[in-house]
């Protein structure tokens, strides 16, 4: 855990100096360490973030080379374990299923709240190939599309949809100050891609098009360091900054799915099966099936008329506002940050984690609240 930096008197009456935990002195009025880049008033979930990325961009350079690459759930691990110890003060990880259960697909909810307000995210890890591709067109075991389920188990939950791409490569070609990967925490390098973060629907988009490839997805991704960006003060650690850029990725990524969808000659179509949820969640928040087939399949249809995925094996409307699923993600991406769910509020006062459905694998808590 990052402890706040000393502050030592030196020989003369008011001579201050900050020393930061890398142990280099920093003058007093200096936010940044200028040799780490750590925050030296405060904690720096942006900074943390940052030095995720820099981790994943060495350590998957080195095993592709060596040909034992981690993956998605060993990277994943590594981070959440790294964000709670270094910011235990605002950061809870709670478990829903083993890890055997998120190999097979499941993915992560993020919620980032101050207060009672707050928005979340329904996220999907990808590791990049040796080759630089992702496997995106990944079915888990019901033979559905891992970003399909992705979207539809979001919207049930009222959270956005996206991927968290592990890198090994950037794909700037000039990294020049005031770039994407830059800002007022560390230095800007290529390293600041080793984490980036999309929405699910540029993954979508992706798949619907032939033509469209794995460098339309990079160049539409952010490195995730700049989504928790507290370099403004004027901003703080509030909801409202972070919640903003997060619904940018996404208008971005609708406004490009629509024009693809106009662009396409041949009748569109989508998988005829959906997922089987909600489960059942046990008293400790591991989930568990319904009792019989019949039960789940009237769970399906359900949510599926309320998804408007009924009958989705035919043709569909081009017009993204014809369907229940997109405008209720417009609505997800247009709203302020809103109240926090039950189940989650339950969390952060410590109660037993719930899980909203059976592939999710986890919930990461980031209290975004300005310190007192």
């Amino acid at each position: 855990m990052i402890s706040k930096p000393k502050v030592t008197v030196g020989p003369e009456q008011g001579d201050v100096e900050q020393v930061c935990q890398c142990g280099r002195e920093a003058s007093a009025d200096s936010r940044f360490c200028r040799f780490c880049g750590r925050d030296l008033r405060g904690k720096s979930l942006c900074r943390t973030l940052s030095l995720c990325s820099e981790y994943t961009f060495g350590r998957l350079s080195h095993g592709h080379r060596k040909g034992q690459a981690p993956g998605e759930v060993g990277l994943t691990e590594h981070h959440l374990t790294t964000i709670r110890m270094e910011h235990a003060d605002r950061v809870a990880v709670h478990w829903f299923t083993g890890t055997e259960e998120a190999v097979n697909g499941a993915d992560w909810e993020w919620w980032f709240y101050a207060g009672d307000i707050g928005f979340g995210m329904r996220v999907q890890a990808k590791r990049e190939e040796w080759n630089g591709s992702y496997k995106l067109r990944y079915r888990p075991s019901n033979g559905s599309l891992q970003s399909d389920l992705l979207i539809e188990d979001a919207v049930a939950s009222g959270c956005f949809p996206a991927y968290v791409f592990y890198n090994r490569r950037s794909w700037q070609s000039d990294l020049l100050p005031g770039a994407l990967a830059g800002c007022g925490h560390g230095p800007v390098g290529e390293r600041q891609f080793g984490c980036t973060i999309a929405s699910a629907l540029v993954v979508q988009r992706t798949l619907l098009l032939s033509r469209a490839s794995t460098s339309y997805v990079k160049d539409r991704s952010l490195p995730w360091h700049r989504l928790l960006c507290d370099e403004n003060e004027s901003e703080g650690r509030r909801a409202e900054a972070p919640y903003r850029r997060v619904g940018d990725l996404h208008r971005a990524a609708v406004k490009e799915l629509q024009v693809a969808l106009n662009e396409e000659c041949g009748p569109l179509t989508v998988r005829p099966d959906v997922p089987s949820r909600p489960a059942r969640p046990r008293a400790s928040g591991r989930v568990q099936p319904t009792e019989t087939e019949d039960v789940r399949r009237m769970e399906r249809d359900a949510l599926d008329q309320g998804l408007g995925l009924a009958g989705a094996a035919g043709e569909q409307p081009r017009d993204l506002r014809q369907w229940p699923l997109y405008r209720r993600m417009k609505e997800i991406a247009e709203r302020p940050p809103s109240g926090l769910p039950n189940r989650v509020r339950g969390m952060i006062l410590g109660d037993d984690a719930i899980a909203p459905d059976e592939r999710a694998a986890g919930a990461v808590l980031v209290n975004l609240a300005e310190d007192d």
